[in-house]
Parts: structure tokens; C-alpha cells; sequence
């Protein structure tokens, strides 16, 4: 399995004058240095994600859509536990690249078995055809997914860590605003359904240390008009905000990765050359790009660490 991170400390350092009269960083930032991060992850590829997709837009929002590559452009009937069939129909083959050209496009399986009722083969072929029909409809990698049905345990996440994938969502919904503990049982904040009711304490968290907002759900449940209702507004309330990357589950742990590799003494922080460019906040309230093979002086806190633990 991929190993995630052994440790990203999120730095709070005090200010420091030197002879160059530098600024001191003061913390790791996003990037653009915002603190919060929004991730909008929505499964299997149903037509519904066109309007969706649109409104996300609208509001400078990115959405990381989890396909079902064996089901695209046909309807399928799902069968519910009271008898009734379900009938959802799904994203034409000629038209992902189109509907999903500003998101993120992941895998979901190809035929969205459950993982967990599957053989090892059968968990690597059901992955392993879905990224590569995917990845020739998209004409990219693709880095993350989320688990069909939200079900997996740690067996299953050690395979899915040796596919080439970087994350994958279950659903067990945390109401926390934390960062992973592990990427390939990555669990989300919560359900659509219950993000309005944490947006504002969202909003009002201070942007002293480096958050996460990851939100997950269906785009045909927005065939209920009352819940049309709520994504819309929730996505007024976050669309915009200036203290918020709206981000991909791949491009966020890219970013990870990172600030991981920042190099961090007790005064200084070192971007290495071989590492993209980080943000980092200043004393004086500002933020800065730090450069590959960029240096910035800076004072480690004792008391302002926190760690992604190894799975």
C-alpha cells in the first residue's frame, strides 16, 4: 500500500528579524495562503450531474465526480429494499469529457460492486478497468475515487493502495472539520444533507491552522426538489469566500504531499528544488509563494503541531 504521510506539521512560528529584514513565516497555507479547503466529491455518473456540474461553476466551485465507467450512457435499475426499482440514467460516453472539463473526474468501479463481497482479482479488476476506461475518456491520470456503497476495511484499502490511486472516500462521516487520517479510508466530514447545518461553523473557524471541509453525496438526489434547494444555497454561502480553496480529493493530496516535504528547522523552512511551490502565512499578515528551492526564516511553536499518522 502507498504510505500516507509520516508527518505534516502545520507550523505556528513567531516573528523573526534578521539582518535581510525577511518577514517570518508564521504557517503553512493552501495555496493563494488560504486556510480552509473545500472538497465537493459526488458519485457514479448519473445525468443529474450536468445541472450539478453548472452550479458548481457558477459559484467558482470544483467538484471531484467518482464514475461508474461500465454503466455510462445506459439506464440501470437499482432494486430497494421495499421492492421498487430505482431508475437512474447515466452520463453519455461522448459527453464526460464535456460535463466534467472544470472537476475532477475519479473511479467508483466500474460496475460499483460492493469491495467487500469481492475477491482480491475482483477488487483489481472492477479498479483497474475503471481507471483505464476513465483515463481514455478523460485524457488524464486519474488519482482518486470513492468506494461503492462507501464500503471498505483495511484489507480492502491496502489493495486499493497499489493500483496507482493516491486517495479513496468511504462515507463515514466524521462532522469534523480534520484533516486525513488516511487516504485510502479517507472519511468525509459529512453528507450533503447535513452540510448546512455545519457551513457556518465553518465559516467562523479561525484561519490559524489548516482545515478541511469534505462533503460527499449523489447528484440524483437533487431530483427532490427541497434538496435542489439546499446544495444551491449551500453553494451561495461557499462559493467565493476568499479564506477557501474549492479543491480536487487528487490535487488536495498533491498538495499534502507537498507541505510534507517542506523542510522545517527551528528557524527556517526550505521548499526543496524538487518540490512544487507552497504557501506559507507571514508575521505581518501576509502570505508569500514559496518557490522551489525557496528559503524563509522562521521560529517553530511547541505547542502548534499537528500530524497525518501513517495508516
Amino acid at each position: 500500500m502507498r504510505p500516507i504521510f509520516p508527518g505534516l506539521f502545520l507550523l505556528s512560528l513567531s516573528l523573526l528579524t534578521n539582518c535581510s529584514r525577511q518577514v517570518a513565516a508564521t504557517a503553512l497555507a493552501y495555496p493563494g495562503g488560504k486556510s480552509k479547503a473545500l472538497i465537493l466529491s459526488y458519485d457514479d455518473g448519473v445525468i443529474e450531474d450536468i445541472p450539478f456540474a453548472h452550479l458548481l461553476e457558477d459559484h467558482g466551485l470544483v467538484g471531484t465526480f467518482n464514475l461508474n465507467s461500465g454503466y455510462l450512457g445506459v439506464t440501470r435499475g437499482w432494486p430497494q429494499p421495499g421492492g421498487d426499482t430505482v431508475f437512474q440514467q447515466y452520463i453519455p460516453v461522448d459527453s464526460v469529457r464535456s460535463v466534467y472539463k472544470n472537476h475532477e473526474i475519479a473511479a467508483h468501479g466500474t460496475f460499483h460492486q460492493d469491495f467487500l463481497a469481492l475477491t482480491e482479482a475482483e477488487i483489481r479488476e472492477e479498479i483497474g478497468s475503471d481507471i483505464a476506461n476513465l483515463e481514455r475518456l478523460a485524457g488524464h491520470r486519474i488519482e482518486s475515487m470513492a468506494y461503492p456503497f462507501g464500503r471498505s476495511d483495511a484489507t480492502v484499502a491496502t489493495i486499493v493502495g497499489t493500483t496507482g490511486l493516491t486517495n479513496a472516500r468511504t462515507v463515514a462521516d466524521t462532522h469534523t472539520f480534520a484533516l486525513p487520517d488516511s487516504l485510502f479510508l479517507w472519511h468525509p466530514t459529512c453528507h450533503d444533507s447535513r452540510a448546512p447545518e455545519l457551513t457556518d461553523a465553518y465559516l467562523a473557524l479561525p484561519n490559524d491552522t489548516l482545515s478541511l471541509f469534505y462533503v460527499w453525496g449523489h447528484a440524483w438526489e437533487f431530483k427532490d426538489p427541497a434538496r435542489w434547494l439546499a446544495i444551491q444555497d449551500f453553494c451561495r454561502k461557499m462559493g467565493h469566500q476568499t479564506t477557501i480553496w474549492s479543491v480536487g480529493s487528487g490535487a488536495y493530496v498533491t498538495y499534502l504531499a507537498a507541505l510534507h516535504k517542506v523542510r522545517r528547522t527551528p528557524n527556517r523552512l526550505h521548499n526543496p528544488a524538487s518540490n512544487p511551490p507552497v504557501w506559507v502565512r507571514l508575521a505581518n499578515g501576509q502570505y508569500e509563494r514559496l518557490a522551489p528551492g525557496a528559503s524563509r526564516r522562521a521560529r517553530m511553536g511547541s505547542d502548534s503541531q499537528r500530524m497525518l499518522k501513517n495508516e
